[in-house]
């Protein structure tokens, strides 16, 4: 077949194959991809995504009125299988819309991106006129893609298997693949695609553990149902967040059916000065009491170093300070029994990046285990530990009790409204789950555009499309026990919860519906958090909070 033929060289490229001109920008796998929408003449409005997750925003580098004829569109894929993405807009005049098809904007270094490819397949449009959706298609040169334009042009019929048909496309973010779009004047235009990471030509993948008796699972089935103790020994010294536990609290956890607690520590705030960076007794003191008196109610714990902001926005010139930490923690629990975990770092961000984290994490976990052999170490990716970057994690090939932990707060409008903590864009309260609502929400049309049209998609679409509704979680929570399937390592959702500013029949059916996708998916669990602004147990009454119980156990 003539067109194979042709694209030899760049069915090369598609099965991994290193090639000269890709040394420019250094390789990294991608953990999201991306799409752009622009026009000339014609605006855009109502954009909304409707399969996939992601996000869809106004372009933030175009200024003026030309925004509004702009939408930028990001979401996760993985290298393991095609992601299916579908997103809808309206254009508000007839006219063409250009259709670029892009990777990640990541800086290497300043002024240097990651060449992060993505690979394409089976676009179709609905309302608008798109050429060659599925790429099979050759240019009149024999080696372009017919319909559209880009440099290199890159189809391949090997390595990995076309979602449709026997190619598909690859781009990334400084070599885009760009198609015309025909739209018409107010009718809606639905994008429906495929997308996965391009494996790097000089990728190592993590080992795959086959077995499903290694310690961390053993380990897993005693960390099912948790709740954290939020907003107690992580504010600063000389700070009271409004928390503090007792033998009390234990107790009632006990009783509840829960089995594990996850107590967050601000162990950075104790240290003394390099290079010891020696912890002080209080804190100890203070560890120890909660982790003694979970040990005698049958309670498991995972003890984390939380708000290490300064290691988070510096990595390189914190790292003494985090190792020695843990070296010191991993020392004084030597001895405890292996219901105490160590979990290395909360929500990791900034310039603390899954791929920067990966070699420190195992270094870390090298000094651990001088002390503790044989104990439970949770660790988890980067961007506050989000379920997106598991694909660029990588673990050491010859640990096998390690435990995975991602935190997921969607959706964040219904989860945190009313929390003054995050800006803005969460101050509109009343959002039910699961949506829609009888009577719509009216928003202040002063909030961001991407908070407007979320508030707009939860008012008029139906329960099976609604942004606030199961469909914000179920995908990714899937993608988390897939990812653990593949490579063997237990996933753990340390983090999840819907703020008191909800009403309590949504926070409940939120909790219900939250916790029934971690069951089917056997994922262990931990709320946030146990009495503090997410509470599931109430004070007040010596009780849970309304329906909260049977939210998370049953009845």
């Amino acid at each position: 077949m003539f067109y194979l033929k042709a694209l030899s060289f760049t069915a090369l490229l598609a099965i991994g194959m290193p090639i000269a001109y890709g040394q420019a920008n250094p390789c990294k796998l991608a953990s999201t991809a991306r799409f752009d929408l622009t026009s000339a003449s014609v605006s855009l409005e109502k954009a909304q995504v409707l399969t996939g997750g992601g996000q869809m925003e106004r372009a933030n580098w175009i200024s003026g009125e030309a925004k509004t004829r702009s939408y930028t569109a990001n979401f996760a894929v993985s290298r393991l299988d095609w992601t299916e993405c579908a997103i809808r807009f309206l254009p508000l005049a007839s006219g063409v819309v250009e259709l670029k098809l892009m990777g990640p904007w990541e800086e290497a270094s300043a002024g240097m991106l990651y060449r992060e490819e993505i690979l394409w397949d089976d676009l179709s449009a609905e309302g608008a006129e798109l050429q060659n959706g599925g790429f099979e298609e050759a240019g009149a040169d024999g080696k372009s893609i017919a319909g559209w334009k880009g440099s290199p042009a890159e189809t391949a019929a090997g390595g990995v298997n076309a979602k449709e048909g026997s190619h598909y496309a690859r781009s990334w973010h400084n070599q885009p693949l760009t198609a015309q779009l025909k739209v018409r004047e107010n009718t809606a235009v639905t994008l429906h695609l495929f997308a996965r990471a391009a494996v790097p030509p000089d990728f190592k993948d993590m080992r795959r553990i086959t077995s499903l008796d290694t310690p961390a699972h053993k380990a897993a089935k005693q960390f099912m149902k948790g709740a954290n103790f939020g907003n107690y020994l992580e504010a600063p010294p000389g700070q009271n967040w409004g928390a503090k536990y007792s033998k009390a609290d234990c107790i009632a956890m006990e009783k509840e059916g829960f089995d594990h607690i996850r107590l967050p520590v601000a162990w950075h705030h104790y240290a003394g000065a390099p290079p010891e960076f020696k912890l002080s007794a209080e804190i100890y003191s203070k560890v120890d009491a909660i982790v003694n008196n979970a040990l005698k109610y049958d309670l498991n714990v995972i003890v984390n170093i939380h708000h290490f902001d300064a290691f988070t926005s510096n990595p390189a010139a914190q790292k003494g300070k985090f190792i020695a930490l843990w070296r010191q923690i991993a020392a004084h629990y030597a001895d405890s029994p292996p219901g105490v975990a160590f979990e290395l770092l909360n929500e990791p961000k900034d310039k603390a990046t899954t791929s920067v984290l990966n070699p420190i994490y195992a270094e870390v976990i090298r000094e651990i285990r001088k002390s503790n052999p044989r104990r439970v170490i949770f660790l988890g990716p980067s961007k506050w530990n989000s379920i997106d970057e598991l694909p660029s994690l990588m673990l050491p090939d010859d640990e096998q009790n390690l435990i995975v932990t991602v935190h997921c707060y969607d959706p964040f409008y219904f989860t945190h409204q009313g929390a003054n903590w995050t800006g803005s864009d969460t101050k509109t309260k009343g959002i039910i789950f699961p949506g829609p609502p009888e009577k719509p929400i009216e928003a202040d049309p002063s909030l961001k555009k991407g908070v407007l049209d979320w508030i707009q998609r939860y008012n008029t679409l139906p329960r099976e499309k609604n942004p606030s509704s199961p469909n914000a979680f179920r995908g990714k929570i899937k993608k988390a026990h897939e990812w653990s399937e593949y490579y063997g390592r237990p996933v753990h959702m340390g983090e999840f919860g819907a703020y008191i500013g909800a009403d309590p029949v949504s926070r409940a059916t939120f909790y219900r519906e939250f916790r029934h996708e971690l069951d089917v998916n056997h994922i262990g669990w931990c709320v946030w958090d146990w009495k503090a602004g997410f509470k599931y147990w109430d004070d007040a009454t010596g009780k849970p909070a309304p329906e909260m119980h049977e939210a998370l156990f049953g009845k």
